[in-house]
């Protein structure tokens, strides 16, 4: 069983890494299925690849949803459930307590830099360590984090990357005509544009080049609906900046998109500014449709980016680094081709398959970490 908080869906990292998985699991080996804490206007629309259950969960931390979800847990007993896979904070937040209880093995994955810990929430994580049979961690950078933070032995930490297909992304493939401008430099960001992906950064590198650069656009693709540093919408608050600056009629604000490769790939440069990332998505997007790559130095970046070899690293909010990268790029073809070539070449490495093999691999071991003990009887097939 698959336990996460809520699905968007699959344009968030997390939610579209879910989704592969769940497309992909082995059905000889394990049979999936998924639970939401809470509704989503996706869930309404999707048809979804496997059962669907909705707990309706709002807030964890209430006698009413204890007791519903100790009656779930009960639930998937009876029903030979042999492990849970939890995404999210308050999946995490309540699972290992409830699923020890009735004997079923729990995983956890965390996949970012842990920008939502708290001292309330990190001390209640740190209690629950040893009821947890498994965290995946999708960089090196996020397994030392759970580490530090979180106080999990090194053993109980997996690191399993992230997997990518392009024939799994959703949507019809094909750019809305007159949203991009034709012949020209395109620096882009997929991202949703929530504070920490630091897209103002970006805006500002952009209006340093413009003068040398005056025919280049800006596009920016993801959601622009969240909340700012300043109250207002990111959208709003980008748009003032980029008013400001002088640059906002060149730069293209797309929004919310089911797909955005068809995007991606009229991009001639690929850029994540953000303050924190566990391992992007669009990062090997970008490197799968072979552009060069600008990303900060943060998180697992770095573990996909080697600097002046497959793209460029900048120090995080550094503005006047991330401007002459810019400039290096769109003023030299020859290096920007070479830079993409071997983009390409790396993000080869992150295959579905991979992930699917080393995820099962991972519940196989925990499976029979389990049996071993005698904390659950021996089955012939697992759910």
């Amino acid at each position: 069983m698959y336990l996460i908080d809520e699905y968007d869906g699959p344009v968030g990292g997390t939610e579209g890494q879910l989704l592969q998985i769940i497309r992909h699991l082995d059905r000889d080996r394990y049979k999936p299925a998924i639970t939401v804490l809470r509704r989503s206007a996706y869930i309404e629309r999707h048809q979804f690849p496997c059962e669907l259950t909705v707990l309706n969960i709002a807030k964890i931390l209430s006698l009413e949803s204890i007791i519903k979800f100790a009656r779930y847990a009960l639930n998937l007993r009876r029903e030979n459930y042999r492990l849970v896979h939890c995404f999210f904070s308050d999946s995490s937040m309540i699972a290992p307590l409830v699923f020890k209880l009735m004997g079923i093995p729990v995983v956890i994955s965390r996949r970012d830099m842990g920008f939502w810990y708290t001292f309330w929430n990190l001390s209640w994580l740190r209690v629950l360590v040893p009821l947890v049979d498994c965290y995946v961690a999708n960089s090196r950078a996020v397994k030392r984090i759970v580490q530090q933070r979180e106080w999990v032995p090194e053993h109980k930490v997996a690191v399993i990357y992230n997997g990518y297909s392009p024939d799994d992304i959703e949507g019809c493939g094909i750019l809305p005509t007159g949203h991009l401008p034709k012949g020209v430099p395109i620096i882009g960001l997929a991202a949703n544009l929530r504070p920490i992906k630091r897209a103002d950064i970006l805006i500002r590198a952009f209006s340093m080049i413009s003068e040398r650069h005056p025919d280049t656009r800006l596009v920016l693709v993801g959601s622009h609906h969240n909340p700012s540093p300043r109250g207002c919408s990111m959208l709003e608050y980008l748009q003032a900046l980029a008013g400001r600056l002088g640059v906002l009629e060149r730069v293209i604000f797309i929004g919310s998109v089911d797909n955005a490769e068809p995007y991606i790939s009229q991009f001639t440069v690929g850029v994540l500014c953000s303050e924190s990332e566990g391992f992007s998505n669009s990062l090997i997007e970008y490197m799968q449709a072979g552009l060069p790559v600008i990303c900060t130095d943060t998180g697992g970046n770095g573990e996909l980016i080697e600097d002046g070899i497959n793209g460029f690293l900048v120090p995080v909010g550094d503005v006047d680094r991330l401007a002459d990268r810019l400039v290096k790029v769109l003023s030299d073809s020859a290096m920007a081709r070479r830079l993409g070539e071997a983009a390409r070449d790396t993000a080869r490495s992150y295959s579905v398959s991979r992930m699917i093999d080393e995820q099962m691999t991972c519940y196989d071991e925990v499976l029979s970490a389990y049996r071993s003990s005698g904390e659950v009887e021996s089955a012939s097939s697992a759910n």
